[in-house]
């Protein structure tokens, strides 16, 4: 079956082609105007040859009578302006009442309270789960690494991925096992949008809403240090103080318990150099002496300048 349209548009190019081509008249028969009303399906009446003597070309009348006929395309309707979704507010940071009980209990009771957090959950995308630190509950070293990335945000782990893998060789390396250690990330959620560059670092609001939930697991370890790795980390736990560059090596302290601020390991995956990695295991010396843990020569020879 002929498509209407499609026959109307070949007839309108072939009178456009003989009006230009100098015809001026056409031979048009009133069944043939009918037929084209009926076949367009239009309840517009058509003009009828007689009608074409008054003053208009045949050629043109039809033409009219055609495009009268075309069937109507409506207008498509103007879209609605899109009006940004408001900005909700973080709150003010939670008040943390922790149960009584062993250190285990007390743990698995903050992990419920955070995955319960409204404001929490309010940050997490589909498939996404609250990140809390995970290790042992007698570790002597509290590490507090970066917001969550992506890896870390599906898992709901922290220090999964290449930073993780990274961290964990340094740990090796120092004869530092599982049963010494706690990894936290600085916050529970991932920040969100990520810039075009990747992610986005936390701002001030959102890293004092979850200090609370970070200081109740240094509250429940009890560590003997704390090793705050990268700029986020050492901004959340002495905030307004010196650069990473400059604050890293030097012993701080936070609420009674000695801070040693390094180097995160995403710096040294994108900061390769043998002296930049000695740096960074110079502070990790630091520690292991505070903590008493034995250090071989070999290990005190890491990364040295050959």
């Amino acid at each position: 079956m002929i498509d209407p349209a499609e026959a109307i548009e070949a007839l309108l190019d072939e009178l456009k082609r003989q009006r230009a081509a100098g015809v001026t008249r056409v031979s048009v028969s009133t069944e043939s105007m009918e037929f084209l009303r009926k076949v367009t399906g239009s309840a517009r009446p058509a003009v009828s040859p007689a009608a074409a003597t008054a003053g208009t070309s045949p050629v043109a009348a039809f033409t009219a009578a055609a495009q009268a006929a075309r069937p109507v395309t409506p207008a498509r309707p103007t879209p609605a302006p899109v009006t940004a979704a408001p900005v909700i507010p973080i709150p003010d940071p939670p008040v943390v009442t922790l149960p009584s009980g062993d250190k285990t209990a007390r743990l698995a009771a903050l992990h419920a309270l955070v995955s319960q957090c409204p404001e929490t959950r309010r940050h997490l995308l589909p498939g996404h789960k609250p990140v809390l630190g995970q290790g042992s509950v007698d570790a002597r070293l509290f590490f507090v690494g970066e917001a969550p990335n992506l890896e870390e945000a599906e898992s709901g782990r922290p220090f999964v991925g290449a930073s993780g893998e990274l961290l964990r060789k340094i740990l090796a390396a120092g004869l530092i096992g599982e049963e010494l250690t706690y990894l936290a990330p600085v916050m529970g959620w991932r920040p969100e949008p990520p810039t075009p560059h990747g992610k986005r670092p936390p701002n001030a609001r959102e890293v004092a809403f979850n200090l609370p939930y970070l200081r109740a697991q240094i509250e429940i370890v009890r560590p003997q240090v704390i090793i705050a790795l990268g700029a986020q980390a050492c901004e959340a736990l002495r905030p307004g103080g010196l650069p990473i560059t400059q604050a890293r090596g030097k012993w701080l302290d936070f609420e009674g318990i000695p801070l040693m601020p390094t180097f995160h390991p995403n710096y040294l995956l994108h900061n390769p150099s043998a002296t930049v990695k000695r740096t960074a295991w110079e502070d990790i010396l630091l520690v292991m002496e505070k903590v008493g843990l034995p250090i071989s020569d070999k290990q005190r020879g890491f990364f040295a300048a050959k």
